[in-house]
């Protein structure tokens, strides 16, 4: 059963905490999310994006904990294929209420009590990208002569002639 306040449909990740806003120090309120598919920013979708997070009221703003998961399609540095990659986020930040002068805008709530994770979470899941992603441990890629995907069945090519004016340099392989 899904705790915590409505999330609005527009934006899930973009939280109205006035009620909390409005509680004593150290109440505090779970959100659930269970989204199929979210544009976290404008270069960044994400599906199957699912986990919860606890908002507690403190003396300086609100302190979020949390776990959230989804995946990313990515392509394959080896064979160039498209594949869903499963990522993480944890979430442990304190946003600040009211918004002091020397605070960084991503982690502060606005006036209007809208608390917005999609900054921090984007963040969190862009340094989760793997540097080079490989749609499997034993994807072996594309063949460096025919281009086509290198399957257990794949055909070796015939070393092709080599220009006699060039054969001396052969000998250095060897």
């Amino acid at each position: 059963m899904p705790g915590g306040a409505n999330l609005t449909k527009f934006d899930p990740l973009r939280l109205n905490v006035g009620f909390l806003l409005n509680k004593d120090v150290g109440d505090s309120r779970n959100f659930d999310f269970e989204e199929p598919s979210l544009l976290i920013s404008e270069d960044f979708l994400i599906s199957d994006l699912r986990g919860s997070a606890r908002l507690s009221r403190t003396g300086q703003g609100i302190y979020i904990e949390g776990h959230l998961q989804g995946k990313v399609d990515l392509e394959c540095v080896r064979c160039l294929s498209e594949y869903s990659q499963a990522l993480s986020a944890e979430i442990n930040e304190l946003f600040d209420y009211p918004p002091k002068k020397d605070s960084d805008p991503h982690l502060t709530i606005s006036e209007d009590a809208i608390l917005d994770l999609g900054p921090i979470l984007r963040e969190s899941f862009l340094l989760n990208l793997p540097i080079q992603p490989i749609c499997r441990i034993d994807c072996m890629g594309l063949c460096p002569v025919c281009g086509e995907l290198i399957t257990e069945g794949h055909q070796s090519h015939p070393e092709e002639e080599i220009d006699p004016r060039l054969a001396v340099l052969k000998t250095l392989l060897s």
